[in-house]
C-alpha cells in the first residue's frame, strides 16, 4: 500500500498543474480547428474582418501551444487561451444577428473558461460574461433577435451552465487544496519513510538511489553501496521479545542518522541515502566521498557505532553489525546488481566472524588484509589462517 501511495503521491500533489496543462492543450487544439473552419467560412461569405480575427486567434493559440510544449510550464498559457475564448464569446454575443446559428458556441466557451482556470479566476470571467450577456439582452435590440428560443431562456441557460461549472470547479479546487495541504504537512512520510525507524523505506531508497546513481556516474568521487545487518538480531527478538527488538532497531537507526551525512552537499536538501531495507537489514548509499581512505573511515565508524556499549535496552548489553560494501560503478553499474554485490559481501563478513566490513570485488571477495582490521581478535584469526 505504501509503495502505491509513494508512486502517486507527488502526482496527486501536482495534479492541478498537470490537469490544467492537459486541458489547455485540448481546448487550444479544438479552438484552432473550429476557428480555422469558421475563418474559411467567413472568407467565403466575404466577412474578411471576422476571418482575420479568427486566423489571428489561431496563430496566437498555436504559439501558445508551442510555448507550452517546449517549456513544460503554464506561465500565462491558460490566461492567453481564456482571452481568446472570451474575445470569441463577445463577438458571438454582440453580433448574434449576423451569426444566429453560432450563438450556441457560447456555452462550451464559458464552460471551457471555467474549467481551465483556478476557481476564482474562472468565476470572475464567467460572472463578467453573464453580466455582459444580460446587459446586451436588456439594452441592445439586435442581440438574440434571430434566436429560435427566447432571450430569457438563453440567459437562464447561460446562468445555469455557469452555476454548475463553477460549483464543480469549487469542490474540485477544495479537494486539491486538501491533498496539497496533507502533502505539505508530511503525509509523504507514510509513503517514503519506515514508520518504526524514521529512515527511508526500501521503495523510496531505490527510487532515489536509481536517479542518484545516474547523476553521479561520471564523477571522480567514490561511491559505495553499504549493506548492514545487526548481528544475532533474531536471538534478541527470540530472547527478549519484539518490543525490545523494535527499540534496538530504533536506537541503531538513530545512531546511523547521527553519524552519516543525509544531506546533499550542493543543494543541502535531505535525501533518502539511509534506509531500512528489510527486518534488521539496512542499506546506505555513500556518494561524493572524496577518497577510498575517507570511505574506509566511514565504514570503520559504522562498525563501531556501539563500541561505547549499547544503551537502548537494559537486557541487551552489546550490539555489533556486519557490513558489506560494493563500489559503483566498479562492481556493478545498476542499483539491483550493486545491492546484490553488497548483500553478498555482508554475508561474507558474517562468515568471517561478524563485527566487521567486507568489500565485494568481482566474483571473489577481498580478504581482510586489504581492509583495516577492527579488533585484535580479528588480527589473531587472520594470522592463524
Amino acid at each position: 500500500m505504501s509503495n502505491f501511495v509513494g508512486r502517486h503521491l507527488e502526482e496527486m500533489a501536482d495534479i492541478r498543474a498537470t490537469r490544467k496543462c492537459k486541458l489547455v492543450r485540448l481546448c487550444s487544439l479544438l479552438s484552432i480547428c473550429v476557428l480555422t473552419g469558421y475563418g474559411f467560412a467567413y472568407f467565403a461569405n466575404h466577412e474578411n474582418v471576422f476571418a482575420t480575427i479568427n486566423f489571428v486567434c489561431c496563430v496566437v493559440l498555436a504559439l501558445n501551444l508551442w510555448h507550452l510544449h517546449y517549456h513544460r510550464s503554464l506561465n500565462y498559457s491558460d490566461l492567453i487561451l481564456t482571452g481568446v475564448l472570451m474575445l470569441q464569446g463577445v463577438i458571438l454575443l454582440l453580433y448574434s444577428e449576423r451569426f444566429p446559428d453560432r450563438l450556441m458556441w457560447i456555452f462550451p466557451i464559458i464552460a471551457a473558461t471555467i474549467l481551465i482556470n483556478e476557481f476564482r479566476t474562472g468565476l470572475l470571467f464567467s460572472v463578467s460574461f453573464c453580466a455582459l450577456a444580460i446587459a446586451a439582452s436588456l439594452f441592445t435590440d439586435a442581440v438574440f433577435t434571430q434566436l429560435d428560443t427566447s432571450h430569457e431562456r438563453f440567459i437562464l441557460s447561460l446562468v445555469v451552465i455557469c452555476l454548475i461549472c463553477n460549483t464543480a470547479s469549487f469542490y474540485y479546487s477544495k479537494m486539491l487544496n486538501y491533498i496539497q495541504s496533507l502533502y505539505r504537512e508530511g503525509i509523504e512520510d507514510l509513503a517514503y519513510l519506515d514508520q518504526l525507524t524514521g529512515l527511508a523505506n526500501r521503495w523510496s531508497f531505490e527510487h532515489w538511489a536509481t536517479k542518484k546513481l545516474a547523476e553521479i556516474i561520471h564523477l571522480p568521487s567514490t561511491t559505495a553501496l553499504v549493506f548492514l545487518d545487526i548481528d544475532d538480531f533474531k536471538e534478541i527478538n527470540d530472547t527478549y521479545g519484539h518490543e525490545v527488538g523494535d527499540r534496538v532497531l530504533q536506537q541503531f537507526s538513530k545512531r546511523l542518522k547521527n553519524n552519516i551525512r543525509t544531506r546533499d552537499r550542493d543543494s543541502n536538501k535531505h535525501d533518502y541515502s539511509i534506509a531500512r531495507f528489510a527486518g534488521d537489514e539496512f542499506v546506505i548509499l555513500l556518494y561524493d566521498v572524496r577518497s577510498k581512505q575517507d570511505l574506509e573511515g566511514i565504514l570503520h565508524r559504522i562498525c563501531h557505532l556501539f563500541q561505547d556499549s549499547y544503551s537502548g535496552s537494559k537486557q541487551v548489553s552489546s550490539l555489533t553489525v556486519s557490513v558489506g560494501v560494493a563500489l559503483y560503478p566498479q562492481d556493478a553499474d545498476n542499483l539491483h546488481e550493486l545491492t546484490r554485490c553488497a548483500d553478498k559481501a555482508m554475508y561474507a563478513a558474517k562468515h568471517k566472524g561478524k563485527n566487521q566490513f567486507q568489500y565485494y570485488h568481482g566474483d571473489t571477495l577481498c580478504s581482510l588484509q586489504e581492509i583495516p582490521t577492527l579488533t585484535e581478535g580479528n588480527v589473531r584469526k587472520l594470522n592463524n589462517a
